[in-house]
C-alpha cells in the first residue's frame, strides 16, 4: 500500500511540474501582451461592466488575462480621462448586478457627475435591479446618469436599508458553550453576539441612526438626481420593490429595453463606427499618448489597507492577503527609509481586528509624517475601529457619507467548553507551572482573579485607543466621550463630529494632499501604488519554490491512501477561541447590509 501511494505522489509531482511550466508559459505570454499599448481610436464610447466586482487591488495580476482589471482608482481615472479625450463620445455602464455598499455607490456616482460635466452623456442599463434583494445603493448610483434603461422582466428593488447583526449566545448555551467576554463600552457590540440573545437597546439606537443616515442619503441623492421631490421618493422606498412599469412612471428610470435594443439606440446616437472600449484599454493609449509629456510636481505613493487588521496570511500565491499589516508596514517604512515619494494615499477599508497590529500600524503611519511625508487616509466603505485607529495619525481623512466608521471601543475574551467536553464524556486534565498559566485554554472558565486582570487589560486597551484618538483629533475630554464608547457613525456624522476632516473619494484626498504639498490643482500628479503587484510568472515561481502547485494535491492523495486521517474537532474549536484575541479586539460588530 505504501508502494501506491509514493507511485501516486510522484505521478502528482510530475503533473504539477508540468503544470507549473503550462502555468509559466501563459504568465510569460500574458505578461507580454500587458505590454502592449493600443492606439486610441478616432470615436469612442467608454463602456464599462459594473455587474463584475470592482477590486480596490490586485495584489498577483491576473494570470489568464492579457489585461489587467481595472481597479477602483483606474476606473476614476479613467472616467476622468474619457472626459478629457475628444475621442470619447459618451459612457455607458451596466450595473445592478453586483452589490455594492453606499460609499462605493457614491464614489461612483461623484466620477459619473464628474464625466457628465465635460458635456458628454452617460447611460446606464441594468437588466435588474435586485429584483429580490434591497438595491438602494445601486438605485442612488443610477441617479448619476442621464438616462437609465432597465431590460422588460427586470424589477428595481428599492426597499431601504436594513442591517443585520447575528446573535448566538442561545445556540452557544445549547452547545454548552460559554462566552466569556469584556467589552468596552454600551455601543461597541462587538462581544454582544456571543453573549447577547438579542440586540441591546445602545446598539440598537446606535444602529438605528446608521441605517436611517443612509436611507436618507440615498432618498436625497436619487431625488436631486431624478429631479424628484425628496418626500416622493421616501414613499417609493415604503412601496419597493418596483415593477419595470412602475418604475418608469414614478421617474427612477427612462424606459424599458433589452440589452441588445439599449446597444443600438447607443450606436444610432453615435454612430457605427464609435468602438466601445474599456477603462483598461483607455487607460492603456492614454498613458502611451501622455507618458514624458510633463514632469509631474509630485510622487505619490498609494497604499491599502483592506480586510479585517491582523498579521498577513494568504491561501496562496495568487490569493489577496487582505489587511497584511506587516507588509504595509515595511512598505510604509521603505518610504521613510528610502524616500523618492512626496506623500501617502492611504486607502483603508476594514471593520478593524486585533489591537496589536492596529497599534503598529498607528505608529508607523506617524513615523511617515515625523518624516515630514504627509498622509491622508481615503476610506472605503467601512473604516470603524482598528480601521479607524490606523486612519486616525494620517494628516487628514477624507470619508464618504455613506463610509461606516467611529466604532471608538474594544472587546476581547474567550469561549468556555467545558460543558460541551462534558456532555461529550471527554474529560481533559492538566498540569501548570506558573499562578496564571492556562487562563486562555477554553476548557474552562475565568477564575475571579484572571477576569480582573483580563478586565484591567481591556481597560488599558481602550484609554490607549481613545487617548491617540483625541490626540489625533484634538478632542476635548466631552467630546471625545461623544465619539468614543464604541459608536457607530455614518461619513456625514463622522465629519459632523470631528472625526473625518472631509467628504469624497480618491479625488477629495489628493485634493488633500495637494494642499498639504502646496501644489495646484492643475498641477500634474503621479500615483503608484505599493507594493506593485506581482507579475504572474513571480507569483508562479514563488508557489512552486513553496510546493503549492507540485507537492499539495500530492500529499493529500498519499495521506489518503495510507490511511492517515486527522480529526478536526480539536481544530474547529480553537478557531473559537481565537475569534477573540487574548490583547483585546478593536473591531466593528458583525454587521451586514440585508439584501
Amino acid at each position: 500500500m505504501k508502494i501506491i501511494g509514493k507511485i501516486i505522489l510522484w505521478a502528482f509531482a510530475i503533473l504539477g511540474g508540468l503544470s507549473f511550466l503550462f502555468i509559466a508559459a501563459v504568465a510569460a505570454f500574458t505578461a507580454s501582451q500587458r505590454d502592449k499599448a493600443p492606439p486610441m481610436p478616432d470615436s469612442a464610447v467608454l463602456s464599462l461592466d459594473w455587474n463584475e466586482p470592482l477590486e480596490e487591488r490586485y495584489v498577483t495580476a491576473p494570470l489568464f488575462k492579457p489585461v489587467q482589471p481595472a481597479t477602483v482608482l483606474d476606473t476614476l481615472t479613467a472616467l476622468e480621462r474619457a472626459a478629457a479625450a475628444p475621442q470619447v463620445k459618451a459612457l455607458v455602464v451596466q450595473l445592478g448586478a453586483e452589490p455594492m455598499d453606499f460609499a462605493r455607490a457614491q464614489e461612483l456616482a461623484d466620477a459619473v457627475r464628474a464625466f457628465r460635466e465635460s458635456g458628454k452623456p452617460a447611460y446606464a442599463y441594468a437588466d435588474d435591479l435586485a429584483a429580490f434583494g434591497d438595491a438602494t445603493p445601486e438605485v442612488m448610483l443610477a441617479a448619476a446618469f442621464d438616462k437609465v434603461w432597465m431590460a422588460p422582466s427586470g424589477i428595481v428593488g428599492l426597499t431601504g436599508v436594513a442591517l443585520e447583526v447575528p446573535y448566538f449566545a442561545e445556540g452557544l448555551g445549547e452547545l454548552g458553550v460559554t462566552a466569556e467576554f469584556e467589552q468596552r463600552h454600551e455601543f461597541k457590540g462587538g462581544a454582544d453576539p456571543f453573549t447577547e440573545e438579542r440586540m441591546p437597546l445602545p446598539v440598537r439606537r446606535s444602529l438605528g441612526a446608521l441605517a436611517q443616515g443612509l436611507l436618507d442619503q440615498a432618498v436625497s441623492t436619487i431625488a436631486a438626481g431624478r429631479d424628484l421631490e425628496p418626500a416622493a421618493v421616501r414613499a417609493l422606498v415604503d412601496q419597493g420593490p418596483l415593477l419595470g412599469d412602475e418604475a418608469v412612471a414614478a421617474g427612477l428610470i427612462d424606459g424599458l429595453l433589452y440589452r441588445d435594443q439599449f446597444e443600438s439606440e447607443v450606436e444610432k446616437e453615435f454612430g457605427d463606427d464609435a468602438q466601445w472600449i474599456d477603462a483598461p484599454f483607455l487607460l492603456a493609449a492614454s498613458k502611451e499618448d501622455s507618458d514624458g509629456m510633463t514632469e509631474p510636481a509630485a510622487k505619490v505613493a498609494v497604499l491599502y489597507g483592506i480586510g479585517p487588521i491582523g498579521v498577513g496570511d494568504s491561501d496562496g500565491p495568487f490569493a489577496d492577503p487582505g489587511f497584511d499589516t506587516e507588509t504595509l508596514i515595511d512598505t510604509l517604512q521603505g518610504i521613510v527609509d528610502d524616500g523618492g515619494y512626496d506623500a501617502v494615499l492611504l486607502r483603508v477599508d476594514s471593520p478593524g481586528g486585533a489591537y496589536g497590529p492596529s497599534d503598529a500600524v498607528w505608529h508607523t503611519v506617524g513615523r511617515v509624517r515625523e518624516a515630514g511625508i504627509p498622509v491622508v487616509v481615503s476610506m472605503g466603505g467601512t473604516a470603524a475601529s482598528g480601521g479607524y485607529f490606523v486612519s486616525v495619525a494620517s494628516d487628514r481623512i477624507v470619508a464618504q457619507p455613506g463610509t461606516i466608521t467611529g466604532s471608538v471601543g474594544v472587546y476581547g475574551g474567550k469561549f468556555d467548553v467545558s460543558r460541551l467536553w462534558e456532555d461529550l464524556g471527554v474529560r481533559w486534565d492538566r498540569v501548570a507551572a506558573g499562578e496564571n498559566a492556562g487562563m486562555w485554554s477554553i476548557n474552562r472558565g475565568f477564575d475571579r482573579e484572571e477576569r480582573a486582570r483580563f478586565a484591567r487589560a481591556i481597560d488599558f486597551v481602550y484609554a490607549d485607543f481613545t487617548t491617540k484618538v483625541a490626540q489625533g483629533r484634538g478632542f476635548d475630554a466631552a467630546t471625545l466621550d461623544q465619539v468614543a464608547r464604541g459608536r457607530i457613525f455614518t461619513g456625514q456624522d463622522a465629519l459632523d463630529v470631528g472625526l473625518v476632516d472631509r467628504l469624497g473619494g480618491y479625488p477629495a484626498a489628493l485634493a488633500e494632499l495637494r494642499d498639504l504639498m502646496q501644489i495646484a490643482p492643475e498641477d500634474e500628479i503621479e500615483l503608484e501604488v505599493l507594493p506593485k503587484p506581482k507579475a504572474p510568472w513571480q507569483a508562479v515561481l514563488d508557489a512552486a519554490q513553496s510546493g503549492d502547485f507540485t507537492l499539495g494535491a500530492a500529499t493529500l492523495v498519499a495521506d489518503a491512501v495510507e490511511g492517515r486521517i486527522v480529526t478536526r474537532l480539536e481544530g474547529a474549536l480553537g478557531d473559537l477561541d481565537r475569534i477573540a484575541a487574548p490583547q483585546g479586539l478593536v473591531s466593528a460588530p458583525p454587521l451586514r447590509l440585508a439584501r
